[in-house]
């Protein structure tokens, strides 16, 4: 889409967007990076955590505004975002991709995209869990190399027995 519009734009709450880019770019043979894709090779889809982080209203400081999951609270931290930024268990937690579970935690895409963590803690408590609106199969998935056990309690990936 960068090539055909003259309107630079940055996707923010698309974090497929950056996985599909990522995949037509491969397709064309074509490699993703700052100087043939400018700031779409440095970013992210879901930034949360990462290099965003909401406010509410009340001091109240968030992943973002769909995920009202507290990383801590400006009033309680004497207006010290900072240290909320660098401390927050919740936002060291989501920095970890290792920490992601489900397809997203075995994903290639996964620090490209990330999933949507709002719309994963909307389907299964777990912010951490896999995006529920992902249609994408990671290749590890579809290798057989990995299997899926126990969906709903945090998805554990077991490495299949080698034949």
């Amino acid at each position: 889409m960068r090539q055909n519009s003259p309107i630079p734009f940055k996707p923010t709450c698309a974090p497929h967007y950056y996985r599909v880019l990522r995949q037509r770019e491969a397709e064309q043979g074509r490699e993703v990076n700052a100087e043939t894709h400018g700031l779409d090779a440095m970013s992210k889809g879901c930034m949360g955590g990462l290099s965003f982080a909401f406010i509410s209203h009340i001091g109240k400081v968030q992943i973002c505004g769909f995920l009202e999951e507290q990383a801590g609270d400006l009033r309680e931290a004497d207006f010290d975002f900072g240290e909320i930024w660098r401390t927050s268990a919740l936002f060291n937690e989501l920095r970890d991709f290792k920490n992601y579970k489900g397809d997203c935690g075995i994903c290639d895409y996964r620090r490209w995209c990330g999933g949507c963590r709002a719309r994963a803690y909307a389907m299964t408590g777990d912010y951490l869990a896999e995006e529920p609106f992902c249609a994408y199969i990671p290749k590890a998935r579809k290798s057989g190399k990995l299997c899926v056990a126990d969906a709903r309690q945090g998805i554990e990936y077991l490495k299949a027995s080698r034949a």
